[in-house]
């Protein structure tokens, strides 16, 4: 006699209950594993951002990381290839984040004023983060980061700058110079003060825009 399986389909109605029960097995496993990288991940970054608050990024060592993070050597490898690696993950994810937040990347070329005031405002809020992943020696990769990043925003909605050198250099100038104004005149002041840096680096950033 033939079976006809809950399904509808004639054939051996158990072959298709184990492939549903195979597939959910896989399905619960994966998401176990997920959830365990997960773990490991936020683990790693954690531990990292305690090591870095205390020390310079070439003083931490894989070693102690790891025993901070409570996971194998062989478990960090799985995930990044160094400490640099990590570093630059949560870099990048910092920056990108911080230029998420504002209103319109690409306004500093029709409104560099606000562009200024919005970008130190952004990293300001952030100010914790800034100091814990972008110190000691690690200034300059902030500057380069942010420049980077708004250009690949900016490109992506006006191609055709790629290659327009008003463009390139007015950028680097404006983040690099603003970045160098900022740390000479606004490091250890107060919030008045800071406020008054930074909108006279806004007053620069649109002069310049002007040339």
């Amino acid at each position: 006699m033939t079976r006809i399986n809950v399904y509808g389909d004639r054939g051996n109605g158990h072959q298709h209950l184990w492939s549903i029960v195979h597939y959910w097995t896989l399905f619960a496993r994966r998401q176990e594993t997920d959830l365990r990288t997960r773990r490991t991940l936020r683990a790693l970054r954690e531990a990292f951002l305690a090591l870095r608050r205390e020390r310079a990024l070439e003083r931490i060592t894989v070693r102690e990381l790891c025993e901070r993070a409570e996971v194998s050597k062989a478990t960090f490898y799985l995930h990044y290839h160094s400490i640099v690696d990590l570093s630059c993950e949560l870099q990048d994810d910092l920056v990108r984040r911080v230029i998420d937040e504002l209103a319109a990347p690409d306004s500093f070329l029709a409104d560099p004023r606000r562009f200024a005031s919005e970008l130190f405002s952004a990293f300001i809020a952030h100010a914790g983060e800034v100091d814990t992943l972008f110190s000691h020696g690690q200034e300059h990769v902030l500057v380069e980061s942010v420049e980077r990043e708004l250009r690949a925003r900016v490109l992506d909605k006006h191609p055709s700058l790629a290659d327009d050198l008003r463009f390139n250099v007015l950028l680097t100038y404006q983040v690099h110079g603003s970045h160098a104004a900022y740390m000479s005149h606004a490091r250890g002041v107060g919030e008045k003060e800071r406020r008054a840096v930074i909108d006279a680096i806004a007053d620069a950033a649109e002069a310049v825009a002007r040339i």
